[in-house]
């Protein structure tokens, strides 16, 4: 099962706990950005994701009979920010290492790329294997 970006980890081990299937391995998806710090983490993505987030919010369909919810893009990233790992290396493996004691979710997708640019993208891969990961094992 994979469970989505935009709900906490109470919400993601109680679909675990309803739909888990022994022995079959779970996957959240995370949005993750490191920096040197969590004010400069927050504030990269504040200032760059809202525009190119808010047209893919506004296009969002349902794929069910669910009314199309209405978010606020720069709402809708400082809640992205509160929900996942981002800030410095230490900030992202606790947030990490906690969502997989509070779940038991052990596999994890990042979107890294939420800071808009290639380089920004590239530096935020290099220091997630460098210096995040490494706290994790």
């Amino acid at each position: 099962m994979l469970l989505g970006m935009h709900v906490d980890d109470e919400e993601k081990a109680a679909a675990v706990e309803r739909y888990g299937v022994p022995g079959v391995p779970h996957i959240s998806t995370h949005l993750a950005q490191v920096a040197d710090s969590r004010d400069e983490a927050v504030d990269t993505l504040l200032e760059r994701m809202p525009p190119w987030l808010g047209p893919g919010l506004d296009g969002y369909v349902p794929v069910d009979d669910r009314p199309r919810p209405s978010r606020d893009p720069v709402g809708y990233t400082r809640r992205m920010c509160d929900l996942h790992p981002v800030g410095s290396p230490d900030d992202c493996a606790s947030a990490l290492a906690a969502t997989a004691e509070r779940t038991g979710i052990e596999h994890f997708i990042l979107l890294v790329e939420a800071a808009g640019s290639r380089r920004a993208t590239l530096d935020n891969i290099a220091r997630l294997g460098a210096e995040v990961l490494p706290r994790l094992r």
